[in-house]
């Protein structure tokens, strides 16, 4: 089937029909006779030649560092869902935590042509980003508009999206000090990272605010694994060091904690409470369900593809996301409350 075959059937214009298809204003009478012939004749628009027309691909790249990490899989599929909502493809890159691949995916991305690129992770979120990253993003800025997700790069206009993850860490340490918890300890978290330093912020001054002692601080990447060799250090602290919470850095740093405790008899929450960080499917799953700060996906989607979309007519955005706190049942009352 054609367009022409629907003009004919709708009794209108072939160019009536095209602008029915691309969202152009029509009179509603004629608007809902070209919808009946699209349907009653299967007619599907070529995608291809309506892009060309626009001077639009109809698709949106998305780089990540590592789709294997939960919070970012459950993301990209938030943002492809909201995506192909709004008629646009979602094309993946997935940089495995190597800025030389970050710029491939980058300048692959741009010279297809897609009409804007989600970035999340990366470059976005060096403390000090080199000079030749900089000027990599503003070759690509030029030709593809950018949209960084929880991230920034100091110099460039950019749009962004941000959860307010420092509200997050708070709202975490508040909630165990109601409890009863004094000795709580931060896992995870690699120091040239900016959301590590801005959590780890937030971590000491709420502490210091409510005038509880300083809390214990583990280096360790995002992993499973660096979650269960933190907590094997705390427990090679003398006992009455020992924290009686902790909060992962995310969910996969807080549940590898919580097995290596379980396994050296430790109860979860009796003997100690566990916080994660993301709500990615690991904590609903964990037992028990794991407390932990929730990005809230479909509103977070939301305002990325808003961004892109908008980011493709020129604007520049800026939004803030407030999390919350998902509270479950592997936070409990200190047992010295």
């Amino acid at each position: 089937m054609t367009i022409y075959d629907v003009a004919q059937l709708a009794g209108v214009s072939a160019s009536t029909v095209s602008r029915v298809v691309n969202g152009k204003k029509v009179d509603p009478l004629m608007t809902e006779r070209v919808r009946q012939a699209i349907t009653t004749t299967g007619f599907q628009p070529n995608q291809l030649a309506r892009g060309l027309y626009f001077q639009q691909s109809r698709m949106l790249g998305c780089i990540l560092p590592d789709i294997s990490n939960p919070f970012y899989a459950t993301l990209f599929m938030a943002v492809e869902r909201r995506a192909l909502e709004d008629g646009y493809t979602l094309l993946l890159g997935n940089t495995l935590d190597e800025l030389k691949l970050e710029a491939r995916n980058l300048r692959i991305m741009s010279e297809r042509q897609v009409d804007a690129i989600i970035l999340t992770g990366g470059r976005i979120n060096e403390v000090r980003p080199t000079a030749e990253l900089l000027a990599d993003t503003k070759r690509i800025q030029r030709r593809t508009p950018l949209v960084l997700v929880n991230g920034h790069l100091d110099g460039l206009e950019l749009s962004t999206v941000q959860v307010d993850e420092v509200e997050g860490v708070r709202a975490s340490v508040r909630h165990l000090l109601a409890l009863g918890h004094r000795r709580i300890a931060f896992l995870g978290g690699v120091p040239h990272v900016r959301a590590t330093i801005q959590k780890r912020e937030a971590f000491a001054q709420e502490l210091a605010a409510a005038g509880a002692p300083p809390g214990l601080t583990l280096d360790g990447i995002y992993t499973l694994q660096a979650g269960a060799d933190a907590m094997r250090t705390v427990l090679n602290l003398p006992r009455h060091e020992w924290p009686s919470a902790i909060i992962g850095i995310n969910d996969p740093v807080a549940v590898g904690a919580a097995h290596v405790a379980v396994g050296a008899g430790l109860s979860i929450p009796r003997d100690l409470s566990v916080v994660g960080f993301d709500d990615t499917p690991l904590a609903s799953t964990f037992y028990p369900a794991l407390t932990t700060v929730s990005h809230r996906y479909e509103a977070l989607a939301n305002l990325i593809v808003d961004a892109a979309i908008r980011s493709i007519d020129g604007e520049q955005v800026q939004q803030v996301l407030d999390p919350s706190l998902v509270v479950r049942a592997s936070s409990g009352r200190s047992a010295s409350s």
